[in-house]
């Protein structure tokens, strides 16, 4: 199951790219909430899905499971990668309403909030690769399938990148559209 593994690690590479990004644009927020946007019951599709499994056995070997707080501690998701997808396309209405008058901005947040989303959509059949639930169905992933999704995701997310950075969106719009439809842009928008 070579293939599996080259899968799982390229998966787990791209989640920490973007897990680093989402959490610098959302700790000034989060920092200083007083809502636990995270559950338990999140917290167990990644010990459901053996694809996250290993994608948490590989990058968060010493992550403990608690049946209260699942893989929360006092310094947040023990998880450096396997988190389930639903973690990252949460943006809670603090966040998205700091960024709402800046469409740009916003279509590259929610863009980088759906990437590894796109990554599993149709993995195994019409399957999300988190939905596959038994790890003989692990050997029917498409890789090619896969791959490619995987790149529309890398492509997009430095697209996300550059506009959360500040650059110009006008280039980026349609990489970003391949994972989210852009909001609605004024006539005369570059």
């Amino acid at each position: 199951m070579a293939d599996l593994n080259v899968l799982v690690e390229g998966y787990g590479r791209f989640e920490q790219a973007v897990r680093q990004v989402t959490e610098k644009w959302c700790r000034p927020f989060c920092s200083h909430c007083r809502r636990i946007c995270c559950r338990v019951d999140f917290c167990e599709e990644t010990r459901q899905s053996p694809f996250l499994s290993r994608v948490a056995a590989l990058f968060s070997p010493a992550a403990t499971f608690d049946p209260v707080q699942g893989w929360l501690s006092a310094s947040g998701c023990q998880l450096l990668a396997g988190r389930p997808p639903v973690c990252y396309e949460f943006l809670c209405r603090d966040i998205s309403t700091a960024v709402a008058m800046d469409a740009d901005r916003l279509h590259a947040l929610m863009t980088l909030s759906m990437l590894l989303t796109h990554v599993g959509r149709r993995a195994v059949g019409g399957r999300h690769l988190v939905a596959v639930m038994r790890a003989a169905d692990l050997a029917r992933i498409q890789p090619e399938r896969f791959m490619a999704r995987l790149g529309e995701a890398q492509t997009a997310f430095q697209a996300a990148v550059a506009v959360l950075d500040g650059q110009s969106a006008c280039r980026f719009r349609q990489m970003l559209s391949v994972i989210v439809s852009p909001p609605r842009y004024d006539q005369g928008d570059g």
